[in-house]
């Protein structure tokens, strides 16, 4: 049999290389890797030699913020955090600039509007009535104020979404 050498028997992962050659894998500069083994992110195994799979395993880690098990947050967390919320943001501009949404502050002015002439309407309706049912019988009365009251739903109900942020529908001066 053949002897191998023992360049062919070490596996990739367990190879040895020295700070420039790992520099040249990571693509980063040889200062880099040194700093990095300043920091204890990359362990040598003797002077400027490092085995590579572990040395690669250290530096993403390393690169994307530390170890995941460690029940910490890490950088890349963060950022994909900080990614999300911006998209979510702009989805909301988005539909903000669409006329799909709207400020909060706009639509608790528009309703508070609209109940507000509501009940001005509603109040409005004894003092419209009283003169057109003086002496009346109890039906004919009841007929009356159901048509009031019908005409002021009638128009609570001609509210349109359309109507936020620009001006409201007060209704006119014979509504009440």
């Amino acid at each position: 049999m053949m002897a191998k050498n023992k360049a062919e028997e070490t596996k990739l992962h367990e190879r040895v290389v020295g700070t420039g050659e790992l520099a040249a894998i990571i693509g980063k500069s040889d200062r880099w890797v040194r700093q990095l083994t300043g920091e204890k992110v990359l362990t040598q195994v003797e002077r400027g030699k490092y085995i590579l799979g572990d040395a690669i395993q250290a530096y993403i880690e390393h690169a994307s913020g530390g170890k995941e098990d460690d029940k910490k947050p890490r950088l890349i967390d963060y950022k994909t955090e900080h990614e999300k919320a911006k998209a979510e943001k702009a989805a909301l501009e988005l539909e903000q600039m669409k006329g799909n949404l709207h400020e909060a502050a706009d639509v608790e002015r528009l309703l508070s509007d609209l109940i507000l002439t509501t009940k001005s309407r509603l109040l409005g309706v004894p003092s419209r009535i009283a003169t057109e049912c003086e002496n009346e019988p109890a039906d004919v009365v009841e007929g009356v104020v159901r048509r009031e009251i019908e005409t002021v739903l009638a128009a609570l109900a001609k509210y349109t979404p359309d109507k936020i942020g620009g001006e409201i529908d007060h209704g006119s001066a014979e509504d009440g």
